[in-house]
């Protein structure tokens, strides 16, 4: 079974606010679906974004010896 979150658990799930989470689906940047005007974030597809989002910040950092 499929674990959804609202805008709320998923603010406890990442820690960041519900105003930046709001943010981020307005520019879509983050992985959501709408159920009527609800907006829900599917558990997997979050992780899968941040594994994604550490991958990107990887390959873009700058090492300093």
């Amino acid at each position: 079974m499929k674990e959804i979150y609202n805008i709320k658990e998923l603010s406890n799930y990442l820690k960041i606010s519900p105003s930046e989470i709001r943010k981020l689906v307005r520019q879509n940047k983050i992985p959501y679906f709408r159920v009527g005007n609800r907006i829900k974030f599917e558990k997997q597809s979050i992780n899968e974004w941040i594994e994604n989002l550490e991958k990107d910040n990887s390959r873009n950092s700058i090492f300093i010896d």
